[in-house]
């Protein structure tokens, strides 16, 4: 029977609110079928940072149990950590240099689709705070602890402030208030008129301002103004913030999924005027559950492993309150339908015995249709979510055996510095080191053992497992596969990025402001963007080939494409696309600031040339523009078709002459173009009357006949 109602608190809306007592079980169960995957995690980042048991701060063994001896080697082989540092620095490059694109679902949202693009940067450079630094931690859980989870909400947040206001304020916002308080009496009505027009003020701080009024003509008023509006993401670590269940394969089709966060005292008592949260809930959790181990930060409590605490400075922090987020897809057992809904909770409360309710807060997600979390995995061999396999488990056994490479050299080269000391029984050396006397009776009684002789395999040895391990990840230069390989890995991690994008995007859309302002590189102005239909949809995409990081292949793919155009009779290649992804290419930021888009550029042809124009008309010789010759030498043809310009052309000799040396350089540039298509061919190109024959294939003589 308990069980049934469990399961039923899981799945059905209850109009009495959630059963935080179903929750805690599905956490704590949760939390413990995935004990396997956190002893997975805290191999992965022991290995990574070379923390093992019995580790000295000197690098040396010690104890009863050292070998070969007491003193000897115990050296760090990062060898897991720098292949992971280096996909890191690889990710965020081709994050830095990726091109973001909005691209249109629907036909009529092709114009939109760029100024999207240019808002969705703006978004990652500045609206969404910390987005470049989450993504660096992001990449480090994915080829550490194999996951990569990314949550995705919306920040608003009311701050009050205490701000001066005299009777002349008040009397312009309220005559009848300013007159009441002048008067002195009707002390509720005064106050009623204040809460009104200020409507954080409280009772006691209304009563306290009342006074001042009437004795300084100022006082200090309670007043909300909205200082956080935005996209939030938080990367969260598989093994210590967010939990699916155990059996989990699609993170989307999961019953319930719980997020774990730690608040400040501060945070969880304003989120009471803020978000809502039960007020008596709140206070009771600071004052019951107040203070965590900083140990717990990361990690869930009771499930890693004892050597890891060794290496972590463990201490209280009292200021911080444990909570849990708990998302569930739950259905309305009267119509069927199927919502997001989120229970805030505390993991060690549920309410039972008390008056207080168990939960803070409990509400429909409207606008959601999935969880707010991005979740790639490293690996998928295999269908469950945490069965997933990390760079560490692919590099252990090759940093295992260069460490073991290293120390026996080092012990090697200690025996060959001081190698063990023969002596005849009872009578050992006191003491041995330059300059010292060592007592001897006769020669030869006293001397050096035997030295181990230099072995060449050892470093062969550790060489071939270096390269061995660049190649299983695909770092290795003498590998034609490691640039496949490598643009497999920046694919997930950028498809995350991309994913994250896209719902940051959706948030907006929902919860944003109808107009938002933004700066974009290049454009002095700023531009305005409305946030338009939350059904919108656009395919966001974030694309970066790893070929790029080599200058001699990306210059050769530029010149490749140049030289299609030559062989482009039938206009295939959008020459203006071209450009842009060429600029882009080269540098992404700057590209931004000198392209424009080609409508633009042309209305800024023609309003460059008819300010020539004019400059020539009033006397001034002006040179020819560096580029939009044919735009211009048409502007420049209706220019002279007008009859007062025609007339002056036949009257004015000097205005002739400047205008036909204007369109005369215009000419040439033109003729420049033309003659680099002749040197191609040898000829001019092929031409009916003004119609370029030249790409006509000629159909063989066979249909013909």
């Amino acid at each position: 029977m308990q069980e049934t109602k469990t399961q039923n608190a899981l799945t059905f809306v209850d109009e009495d609110g959630p059963s935080v007592v179903a929750l805690r079980g599905a956490y704590d169960r949760t939390i413990g079928e995935l004990s396997t995957y956190f002893n997975q995690c805290v191999v992965s980042t022991d290995s990574r940072r070379c923390h093992w048991p019995g580790k000295s701060s000197d690098l040396r063994k010690h104890g009863g149990d050292a070998f070969p001896w007491d003193g000897a080697s115990d050296t760090e082989a990062r060898i897991i950590d720098e292949r992971i540092n280096s996909y890191v620095s690889l990710f965020m490059s081709a994050l830095s240099r990726a091109n973001i694109r909005a691209y249109p679902v629907e036909s009529g949202d092709t114009g939109r689709s760029r100024v999207v693009s240019a808002f969705l940067k703006w978004m990652v450079a500045s609206y969404i705070p910390r987005f470049t630094q989450e993504m660096e931690l992001a990449s480090n859980y994915l080829l550490e602890r194999g996951l990569m989870i990314t949550y995705i909400g919306w920040e608003r947040m009311e701050k009050r402030y205490l701000q001066k206001v005299d009777l002349q304020q008040i009397a312009a916002a309220s005559p009848d208030l300013a007159r009441l308080i002048l008067e002195g009496n009707n002390d509720d009505d005064v106050i009623a008129l204040l809460k009104t027009i200020y409507p954080d003020i409280l009772d006691k701080r209304a009563k306290k301002a009342m006074k001042e009024l009437r004795n300084k003509g100022v006082c200090e008023i309670p007043v909300s103004r909205l200082s956080v509006d935005r996209p939030f993401l938080q990367t969260c670590a598989p093994d210590g913030d967010v939990f699916f269940p155990s059996y989990c394969i699609d993170p989307q089709r999961a019953p319930f999924v719980f997020y774990r966060t730690f608040l400040s005292v501060q945070e969880v008592l304003s989120r009471v005027s803020s978000d809502g949260w039960d007020e008596e809930w709140s206070q009771y959790i600071v004052e019951k559950f107040r203070g965590v181990n900083t140990y717990n930060l990361e990690s869930v409590y009771g499930t890693r492993g004892a050597t890891t605490t060794r290496y972590r400075q463990q201490y209280n922090a009292a200021e911080l309150v444990e909570v849990i987020y708990g998302f569930q897809r739950l259905i309305d057992p009267e119509d069927g339908s199927e919502g997001i809904y989120c229970t805030i909770f505390h993991p060690k409360f549920s309410g039972e015995n008390t008056k207080i309710q168990g939960y803070a807060k409990h509400e429909l997600l409207n606008g959601y249709n999935d969880y707010p979390f991005v979740v790639t995995r490293l690996s998928n061999e295999s269908k469950r979510l945490y069965e997933v396999q990390t760079f560490t488990d692919l590099l252990r056994g090759p940093q295992d055996q260069v460490k073991t490479e290293r120390d026996s050299r080092i012990d090697r080269n200690s025996l060959a510095t001081l190698p063990p000391i023969m002596h005849p029984p009872g009578n050992a050396p006191t003491d041995y080191g330059p300059g010292r006397f060592i007592p001897v009776r006769r020669n030869g009684e006293i001397t050096f053992g035997p030295t181990p002789q230099y072995n060449p395999g050892s470093v062969e040895m550790e060489q071939t497992m270096m390269d061995a391990a660049d190649k299983i990840v695909g770092l290795s230069e003498k590998s034609a596969i490691s640039p496949v390989r490598q643009q497999f890995f920046i694919n997930k991690f950028l498809s995350h990025a991309q994913e994250v994008l896209k719902m940051a995007f959706k948030c907006y859309q929902r919860f944003g402001p109808e107009q938002t302002f933004f700066r974009v590189t290049g454009v002095a102005d700023p531009m305005e963007f409305s946030r338009g239909n939350a059904d919108e949809d656009f395919d966001i995409r974030i694309s970066f080939d790893v070929l790029n990081n080599d200058p001699e292949t990306q210059e050769s793919r530029l010149k490749q494409f140049v030289s299609l155009l030559q062989i482009d009779k039938n206009g295939r290649i959008n020459t203006d696309s071209l450009l842009e992804a060429m600029a882009a290419a080269i540098d992404p930021i700057m590209a931004d600031a000198i392209l424009q888009p080609a409508e633009q550029a042309s209305q800024q042809v023609v309003k460059q040339v008819t300010d020539d124009l004019s400059k020539i008309y009033a006397g001034i010789e002006v040179g020819a523009r560096p580029n939009g010759a044919q735009i211009a030498l048409s502007v420049i043809q209706q220019y002279t078709q007008q009859p007062d310009i025609g007339a002056r052309l036949q009257q004015d000799e000097a205005f002739a002459t400047r205008l036909q040396k204007y369109m005369a350089q215009y000419q040439f540039a033109i003729t420049q173009m033309q003659n680099a298509e002749i040197g191609r061919l040898g000829t001019a190109p092929a031409q009916m009357g003004e119609v370029n024959t030249q790409g006509v294939q000629q159909a063989p003589q066979q249909a013909v006949q």
